[in-house]
């Protein structure tokens, strides 16, 4: 028999904002004003956070990094390699308005399974993806 619905797991509010304050938090820890974003499986955001003087660009890059990561379900640091050799695809995708190639966002796993991402912006990528990894931590430290 065919199914007709399927569920699907995705992030709670409140585990959101968990994660997304905590990488706002790491983010002053480095002295860097960032925006974070978290969206629920789909890509649709539940949380977004700007550090008061954050670049306001950078809100924009931070929710398409978070969609990214949650509808393709890998950190969009290793869009670089996925798309090496592929200049069509890489065209194809730095165009789609809600797509971002570069670190910052990561996919959110709870028990193996995606449940949502985040995806931070503000500084120069390597930070963006500390600061991402922080607001995972944080929800791994929660019970």
């Amino acid at each position: 028999m065919m199914k007709k619905t399927y569920l699907q797991a995705s992030i709670t509010l409140d585990a959101a904002l968990v994660i997304a304050k905590a990488a706002i938090d790491k983010g002053n820890e480095l002295g860097i004003r960032m925006n974070a974003v978290v969206v629920d499986i789909a890509g649709n955001r539940l949380v977004s956070l700007r550090e008061p003087g954050a670049p306001m660009p950078a809100m924009d890059f931070a929710e398409k990094k978070a969609y990214t990561a949650a509808n393709f379900r890998t950190p969009t640091e290793k869009w670089a390699d996925i798309l090496d050799g592929r200049p069509i695809v890489a065209n194809g995708l730095a165009q789609h308005e809600k797509v971002a190639l570069f670190g910052g966002g990561l996919p959110i796993l709870i028990d193996g399974v995606v449940v949502g991402a985040i995806g931070v912006s503000g500084g120069k990528v390597p930070d963006d993806i500390l600061c991402a990894e922080a607001g995972l931590e944080a929800l791994s430290s929660l019970t």
